[in-house]
């Protein structure tokens, strides 16, 4: 099941583009750079900037609301057309950066495999498993239904002509949930790597506190507990470079995509603005007359769908910042018991290192993505379809 899970998600993006390296699964999981799965992200990336240009222009000139039935119409059609340009500069911002920074890429993808070889054995991830069950489960369920429901039922009459174009806008739709999905599986692996060093520290410092609780054992065994010492200072050197190293790799892929995220973080905004206020006007407008049922489905659905993204989106960087500082936690328990130099130096540049490292996910340092944003997000919009409500109402 696992292997399927992880087959599927490779492939599938390999199929959009999104993952230039090729994996070699046979005995010992490899990634390889290819000049042909290169190529093929440039296609994909050339053929949707041209494709979905064409048909998003086709549609918006080819699809119109009743403005004199429906007076707010401009407004929501005004903000459709910034959601679907976002989205489109999503897309090609997000192939560009994978393009040009693959070597980058390809230098982090190795060095987290190695920290994952030498962190992770048998039975000891079944969290980050069972979380990319349920990454698959949703890629397959959620994104691949509502995109063929938003590709068979549009919910608004408009030529035949367009039908083609308008599904092509689908297929961007697609793309940008696969970018939030790739960043989940960032977060997700990044995650749990922390999760193995901490589980680490911690067994190599309670070995340590033994010293304090167990003082009357430890008193005449001297030779015993001086290479105790020199193994949990060799340890927590090591856990400390890994630990370091990883925050390097995840703090390099963020630093590439932090522009799609940013603009996936303000489609979102968009998106959750202009169906709150699509469905306000509707209901009290009845404006159900000249909108199908189907395109007020597909608009509650959509509003669903962004809010559960972002809303894994922020929790998934929670998360990881969480375990990025568990270290510091672990590190502060209270030794009583004298140590030797070595190992009190070692917890020392630890905890100074983790002192010194915002291990805050930053997003083009405008904010960070943390469950506060969540609320401010919230906020804002809550603030925003107030105003909007307020000058509809004046407007009336």
């Amino acid at each position: 099941m696992d292997r399927f899970c992880f087959h599927f998600l490779y492939y599938f993006h390999s199929i959009l583009g999104l993952i230039p390296f090729e994996v070699d699964a046979r005995n010992v999981p490899q990634v390889r750079r290819s000049k042909r799965k290169r190529r093929w992200t440039i296609a994909i990336a050339c053929g949707t900037s041209v494709l979905v240009f064409y048909s998003f222009y086709t549609v918006v000139t080819t699809i119109s609301l009743p403005t004199s039935a429906f007076p707010d119409a401009i407004l929501i059609r005004f903000l459709v057309l910034v959601e679907c340009s976002i989205r489109y500069c999503t897309a090609i911002i997000c192939f560009y950066q994978i393009i040009h920074n693959e070597p980058k890429l390809y230098a982090g993808v190795l060095r987290f495999g190695a920290i994952a070889q030498s962190q992770w054995c048998r039975g000891s991830c079944h969290r980050t498993l069972r979380a990319v069950q349920l990454l698959t489960a949703k890629v397959l369920f959620a994104d691949f239904g509502l995109c063929t429901l938003f590709a068979i039922n549009d919910g608004i009459n408009h030529p035949e002509s367009s039908i083609q174009e308008y599904r092509f806008n689908v297929f961007v739709v697609m793309i940008t949930a696969q970018i939030g999905n790739i960043i989940l599986l960032v977060l997700l692996f990044g995650s749990g790597a922390y999760s193995q060093i901490n589980k680490h520290l911690k067994r190599t410092i309670c070995q340590l506190l033994s010293f304090d609780t167990h003082c009357s054992y430890w008193v005449r065994r001297n030779a015993i507990r001086q290479q105790i010492c020199c193994d949990a200072s060799d340890t927590i050197d090591r856990l400390y470079a890994l630990h370091e190293e990883l925050t390097e790799i995840v703090r390099t892929v963020f630093t590439i995509l932090q522009l799609p995220i940013l603009l996936i973080n303000l489609n979102q905004f968009i998106v959750i603005l202009s169906r709150i206020y699509f469905l306000y006007i509707t209901i009290t407008q009845k404006g159900v007359k000249y909108i199908s049922y189907h395109r007020f489905t597909n608009t509650v659905l959509c509003l669903c769908y962004e809010v559960i993204q972002c809303f894994l989106l922020t929790l998934g960087s929670a998360i990881i910042t969480r375990t990025a500082r568990k270290p510091g936690i672990i590190l502060n328990a209270f030794i009583d018991a004298p140590l030797d130099t070595r190992t009190e130096r070692s917890i020392e540049l630890f905890g100074l290192a983790l002192l010194s490292n915002d291990a805050r996910i930053k997003v083009a340092g405008l904010y960070a993505l943390d469950l506060m944003f969540m609320f401010t997000l919230a906020t804002t919009i809550n603030m925003y379809v107030i105003v909007l409500v307020q000058f509809q109402l004046n407007m009336r």
